[in-house]
């Protein structure tokens, strides 16, 4: 049996994450905090929606710090009718300390947002998923 996805069903019982409106490469809806220093990047990979998808950021220039390294998606699709649930897991890192899962992570009915776990090194790339069910 289908399952409700908003005003779309998903066949076979599986929850659909594909139902709305795509993130670009380097969207507006996401912004990074200073703390992955002065000149840093990032990439939204394709197929990503306010539900679910990837990020790559890449921490450059000088100012890292741990406590301001947060990432926030504004969803593009608007507001929630409550607060969804949320889950960030960051899938690799290419800085040679191990990390831990991401910290703070806080949902609202318009945005997601969560602060990398230890101080970002400059050149280092760090790819997060996420998914949200409302």
């Amino acid at each position: 049996m289908a399952q409700i996805q908003g005003n779309q069903t998903a066949s076979g019982g599986r929850i659909d994450g594909s139902v709305g409106t795509n993130h670009t490469a380097t969207d507006a809806a996401w912004a990074l905090g200073a703390g992955w220093g002065s000149t840093a990047t990032f990439a939204v990979a394709a197929g990503s929606t306010d539900q679910r998808g990837i990020i790559t950021i890449t921490s450059s220039g000088t100012g890292q710090a741990q406590a301001t390294a947060n990432v926030t998606l504004t969803f593009k699709d608007g507001a929630f009718a409550g607060a969804p649930f949320a889950t960030v897991t960051l899938q690799k890192s290419s800085n040679a300390v191990t990390e831990a899962q991401p910290t703070e992570v806080t949902q609202t009915t318009t945005a997601l947002s969560f602060r990398h776990s230890v101080l970002p090194v400059a050149a280092a790339t760090y790819r997060y998923s996420y998914v949200v069910i409302a």
